[in-house]
């Protein structure tokens, strides 16, 4: 009996051991180089790649890619009653997978995973947008989808033919699949809802347009056109009547300056309107103003529009015949202007929040003082720039602040106001001996008064790599020595160790004290340290040797 039992053991050790070197066999097959030929990666349709990944229809089948061998999990419960295999699946993401056709069956997805919200095919073998639509149309919950490094191609025009709307889509990443832009605005004709759009390394170096191209841009508020090769502004400036457009981003783009001008179809809107609004209070008080009156008041707006407007008027107008009666019994001819014109009664890029202009060409100042004149610019991300590449970081920070007063926010770090006073000092002193001074120099000089030349102050600490602060703490007063490249958070664990109060180490406050011997006595600012800070360095508050920390429990 005990032999027996040896014997069917051993058998079952020596099968065990065979599958071993079997399976190592093979994926020491897949690490080895093909010989003579390269080996070719067979094209899935993305209905296959989907049940690959995320069904098992073989327990015992070795999924392999390259060195890595891929295990399954499955067995997630179905979570409605469609019936579909994979209805519990929200996001599928099939980057590097070899995908290259649809494959979609006659019954479409809605039995396989109807329910997917992100879809991330990225770096796949899609070539032709037909495939890449009908995938996108048989999953109606869609809200994300990454379609980057697929070389999509439109052939015999598919998207301009395709009559199947896309409505729920609202992110949309086509970085590096060359698409053209035409066919970017044809496509959003499908999309009403695309409120964000990636398409970046395209090689777009203009953004032509028909009239009425943008009609589909309505709802979009980010746009990312980074790492395409747009060198005019004027390209750029063919957005300016995105309604919604909040965050532009263009860095990588060899852009060589920027602009903004006030157009005249701007202010013929805004007049325009005024003609609507006069006549509508005239209808609402026919009762109390005569019709003279009520004709007084048009023609002598008329008159303005075409005195400020001339051959945009003309242009823009469609002229309306409306009978209007005098005393002496002659009709009169009255030009109307419509009310749906293009910029929709609104200044060039009324909403635009945040752009990012890093890794361009600007070199000159004078692009700052443009940028101050868009209406809603408040936040700026500006890096690797010819402009600032003979400053240090701290140099350049200050003198952009200084510059740009409508920023509240640059290259993602918040703008406080003593930051601001501090800044525009420095720019003050920047500047003052210089031939080229520009613009805003004289603004802030007139703010601030002529001060001191910079040779005259004493900035020595501000080099020290290390200095001695105070912290005070109910007229308990402790020294210590920190380190100027350190994060502000340091100083607030010095704090919690030296008064004990670690109990409350995210609810007490710090306050710098500008008190100590390199600052001026006008320069002497009180300034809270705020949590939202405590990863930058030290140095960036102008933490000087003598200085004083105060801990408010």
């Amino acid at each position: 009996m005990i032999r027996q039992r040896f014997k069917y053991f051993r058998t079952v050790h020596l099968k065990m051991e065979e599958e071993s070197v079997e399976r190592k066999n093979i994926a020491f097959s897949v690490m080895l180089p093909s010989k003579g030929r390269k080996r070719r990666t067979r094209k899935k349709s993305f209905t296959e790649a989907v049940k690959e990944k995320y069904c098992m229809s073989d327990p015992n089948k070795i999924y392999s890619s390259g060195f890595v061998i891929d295990i399954k999990v499955t067995g997630k419960p179905k979570m409605d009653d469609s019936g579909a295999e994979l209805a519990y699946l929200r996001n599928v993401v099939l980057t590097n997978s070899s995908v290259g056709h649809a494959g979609v069956p006659t019954e479409g997805l809605s039995t396989l995973c109807p329910n997917v919200v992100d879809l991330d095919l990225s770096s796949n073998d899609l070539t032709d947008w037909k495939d890449m639509l009908t995938i996108l149309s048989n999953l109606q919950c869609l809200k994300f989808v990454n379609l980057a490094r697929n070389k999509l191609e439109n052939k015999q025009r598919v998207i301009q033919s395709w009559a199947t709307p896309l409505p729920q889509i609202e992110n949309l990443v086509l970085n590096g699949t060359f698409t053209s832009w035409q066919d970017i605005l044809d496509l959003t004709r499908l999309i009403p809802s695309l409120t964000e759009l990636h398409a970046c390394e395209n090689e777009y170096e203009n953004l032509d347009h028909p009239e009425d191209a943008f009609n589909f841009f309505q709802n979009i508020n980010c746009l990312r056109l980074n790492n395409n090769r747009l060198r005019s502004w004027k390209e750029i400036w063919k957005l300016k009547h995105l309604p919604q457009l909040e965050s532009l981003i263009l860095s990588g783009n060899p852009i060589e300056q920027i602009f903004y001008k006030q157009e005249a179809d701007c202010q013929l809107c805004r007049l325009n309107s005024a003609v609507g609004s006069e006549r509508d209070v005239s209808m609402e008080t026919e009762n109390d103003v005569s019709m003279e009156t009520e004709r007084g008041i048009s023609m002598e707006i008329q008159e303005m529009v075409e005195e400020l407007v001339g051959d945009v008027l003309r242009r823009a107008s469609r002229v309306r015949t409306e009978d209007v009666p005098d005393k002496t019994g002659c009709d009169q001819r009255i030009e109307e202007v419509p009310d749906n014109t293009r910029c929709d009664h609104s200044e060039p890029f009324s909403r635009l929040r945040l752009i990012c202009l890093s890794k361009t060409q600007l070199d000159d100042w004078t692009h700052c003082s443009e940028l101050r004149k868009y209406p809603a610019l408040e936040s700026l991300r500006i890096k690797d720039i010819p402009l600032e590449h003979e400053l240090d970081p701290e140099e350049k920070r200050k003198l952009l602040v200084a510059h740009m007063p409508n920023i509240k926010s640059l290259n993602g770090s918040e703008v406080t106001s003593t930051e601001r006073d501090k800044s525009e000092r420095h720019f003050i002193r920047y500047f003052m001996d210089r031939a080229d001074k520009p613009e805003r120099f004289h603004e802030l000089e007139a703010k601030h008064g002529k001060l001191p030349p910079l040779m005259d102050i004493d900035i020595s600490g501000g080099y020290q790599e290390w200095i001695n602060v105070t912290f005070i703490y109910n007229h308990r007063r402790i020294k210590e020595k920190v380190h100027v490249v350190d994060p502000i958070g340091t100083l607030r664990l010095m704090a919690a160790q030296k008064f004990c109060l670690y109990a409350s180490l995210r609810t007490f406050k710090l306050y710098h004290f500008a008190c100590g011997p390199h600052h001026r006595k006008d320069e002497q600012t009180f300034e809270e340290l705020i949590m939202q800070t405590q990863s930058l360095p030290i140095s960036r508050f102008d933490i000087m040797d003598g200085d004083e920390i105060f801990v408010d429990p």
